[in-house]
This record gives structure tokens, sequence and C-alpha cells, in this order.
């Protein structure tokens, strides 16, 4: 009968460790999802930002074609 009381509590240690164990899988595969998002995220805002850098230089090259055109209009007599 004295083994009763432990082995009770051994089973109750070991269903709380087994609850807590799928707790932490959960939280795992739930981090693991949101990783994955988030380098999805990531990979789309980094080609946003690649697009957006070719515009700006787009831009810039026009700007700077349009000043060395007025430039020239200002130097003709």
């Amino acid at each position: 009968m004295s083994d009763t009381p432990s082995t009770a509590g051994y089973e109750n240690a070991l269903r709380e460790l087994e609850r807590r164990v799928i707790a932490l899988t959960a939280l795992c595969e739930q981090q693991h999802k949101e990783n994955l998002a988030l380098k999805r995220q990531l990979q789309t805002l980094q080609h946003e930002r690649s697009g957006l850098i070719e515009k700006h230089e787009l831009a810039k090259h026009r700007v700077e074609a349009m000043i060395g055109r007025l430039k020239n209009l200002e130097e003709m007599p």
C-alpha cells in the first residue's frame, strides 16, 4: 500500500509533464508558422524595396537629364 501514493504522485507528475510537453509543442508549431509568415513578409518587402530603389534611380536619372537639357537651353543665345 505504500507504493500507491508514490505511484499516484508519479502518475500525476507524468501527466503534468505530458501536458507541459504538449503545450510546448503547440507553442513551437505556432512560432514556426509565425516565423514562416514573417519570412514571406520579409521577402515581399525586400522585393518591394528593390523595385522602389530601381524607380528612384530611374527618376534620379530623368531629373538629371532634364537639368542638363535646361542648362543647355540657358547657354543657347
